[in-house]
Order: C-alpha cells, then structure tokens, then sequence
C-alpha cells in the first residue's frame, strides 16, 4: 500500500485522473497531489481508525500512516534516553553540522496514537533544515494513560531537556496536531511556575480546543485525511470526563500574556483549521509575537505528505526556514 500510492503521487498522468473528481466545487483549491492521494485512498477502501481498539490502531497506523514519508536524513549522532521521574523515552537527533539550538517535539496522533519512532522521517528532516538538535518525546497515550499523563510528560520531558541545552542555544518547543496542544501546555505550564520557558513555540495544525465545535470540524468532516469521528474518537480515548474538555483546553487560558513567540501553520482543508487560525490571533490579540502560515491547499498532516506532495514539502521547509529566523 504505501509502495503504491507513494508511486500513484508521483505519476503526474495519475494524478490528474485522480485528482479529477475532486477538481471544481469546494475541492478547487486542494492541492492536485493531495486530492489523488486522497481520491487513492477513498479507492482502496482503507479502514477507518475508528472501527478499531486503539492498540490495533496504533500498529496499523505506524504501518500505513507514513506512505509518503520523507527520505531519512543522516545524522551525526542519535541517542536514544529516558528523562524524568517516569523515565519518559526520548531520541535525540543531532546533525552533522548543529547549531547550539535545541527543538523539543512531540509528535501528532490525538494522544491515542503516533510514536518517536513513526514520527522519526519528520524529526530527521527537522534537524537536518533547522541545523537543531531535535529531542523527539515519547509522552504517555490514551486510554491506558489518559488526561492529562501526556502534558506531565511532556512538561516534564522539557525541563529536563532543557537543562542540555549549552550556554548561548535557544530552545523551543513544538509539535504537530496532538503535539502542538502539547506545546502550548509546555509554554503555559513553565510561565505560570516561572521556569524556564521557551524561546519559541512551534505549533502545526494544532488541536487548542476539546470541546470539538468549530465549524471547520463541520466543512471538512470527511474525506480530507483526519475526520470528525476520528477527532471524536480520540478524545474518547484520551480524556477521563466531559468537564476536561473545558479544563484541558488551552482555549481557555484566562491569561495567556507572557507566553513564548509563536510559529503557527494551519492547513485550508482540515477540520482544525478555524480553532487553529482563532488561537493565532488569540495570542497577538494578547500581545505575543506570532508568525501565522495558513495552507490553503493542504489538509492536516501534511508534513507526513513531504516525501512527494511538492507543497507540502514547501510548506515543511518554509516552517523550518521560520525557526531558524526566529530562534536566531
């Protein structure tokens, strides 16, 4: 499967056929890539996340998730570790030619599914752009740890990290989707207990609101790669009751004055979009430097699409072009 639709992308006679259907209407701005890619996947019938237990899932997506993933970009070392008291994993990527600047990601997945090891082409490729080291944390995931585990470890993950980081590097903290939820807890969580913070934070397409009601979730329900039902799903796999949707929204910060500058990226086709867009000016309205990149022709994830999408790869290397100018 991922042999062929990898092949399928690349095809550009195939991807005007498939990408036909999905050529006039609300579809004519979808990237003509991302449109066969998804018209390949409606074809093959994949099944849905949802009809299955969340380990299954997760083997599945490791598996079949990554079909137009990145080349592995060398590195000079990877060191793979456990910080904290819960002796959270890490891998840390350095490449050849560091700078003394650290990246802490967490990786996507709606804290159900996703893994350092799934996400390891991004984190690979992160390094490489941004000259950082990148330190890849393999937080705790519903159902089996849920709420709010994986923002302890993520908190935690970051304090220790930082602390590696050597005199004159800047840090920041990051992630895409699920991630970029945990970013901003990370920046939140060390303001209010006046630690260390971040000198940027790096959200893609990011969840901020558990409650699930923006009318974006609504447009782009189905047939865009993450659906309605999935957002769903996980939040029934990571959440423990109905009131931490409010309590665990970043949404809902009274304060957020102080946090770290912020580098936004939403996609046009993705049902976080508007939640995502909403949080970006939340913060400059509340005086934060924000840099705010919106897709319009790409659908959430679109940094596991790098590997052949050309406007995703774009996309990923203007968001890496980014970090570097901001953390300077």
């Amino acid at each position: 499967m991922r042999v062929a639709i990898h092949a399928a992308m690349k095809n550009d006679r195939l991807v005007s056929f498939l990408g036909r259907k999905r050529s006039t209407g609300p579809d004519a701005a979808l990237d003509r890539q991302v449109a066969a890619a998804l018209e390949y996947q409606r074809l093959a019938r994949l099944p849905p996340l949802v009809s299955m237990e969340p380990a299954r899932a997760r083997a599945w997506a490791e598996k079949q998730l990554g079909v137009a993933e990145l080349a592995p970009e060398p590195m000079h070392e990877v060191i793979d570790t456990q910080v904290g008291s819960d002796r959270t994993p890490v891998r840390i990527f350095v490449p050849p030619d560091a700078t003394r600047h650290w990246i802490v990601w967490n990786h996507g997945g709606g804290g159900v599914i996703g893994s350092i090891k799934g996400s390891e082409m991004q984190t690979r490729y992160l390094a490489a752009k941004t000259r950082s080291t990148v330190a890849s944390v393999g937080y705790r995931l519903g159902p089996e740890d849920r709420h709010p585990a994986a923002i302890e470890d993520a908190c935690a993950a970051f304090e220790a990290l930082v602390a590696k980081v050597p005199a004159g590097g800047r840090v920041a903290v990051g992630g895409d989707s699920f991630g970029g939820f945990l970013a901003a807890h990370v920046d939140h969580q060390m303001k209010l207990l006046k630690r260390r913070q971040p000198d940027l934070q790096v959200m893609i397409y990011p969840m901020v609101d558990l409650r699930l009601t923006a009318p974006s979730l609504d447009r782009y329900a189905e047939g865009y790669l993450l659906t309605k039902s999935l957002m769903h799903w996980f939040r029934s796999h990571y959440l423990n009751n109905e009131e931490e949707q409010h309590s665990g929204s970043p949404w809902f910060w009274d304060n957020i004055y102080g946090s770290a500058p912020a580098l936004i990226a939403t996609a046009g086709f993705d049902p976080l979009v508007d939640e995502g867009d909403a949080w970006a000016q939340r913060l400059r309205d509340a005086g934060v430097t924000v840099r705010h990149h919106r897709y319009d022709s790409l659908v959430h994830g679109f940094l596991g699409l790098a590997g052949v999408v050309r406007a995703a790869r774009a996309a990923f290397d203007e968001v890496c072009a980014e970090i570097v100018e901001m953390l300077g």
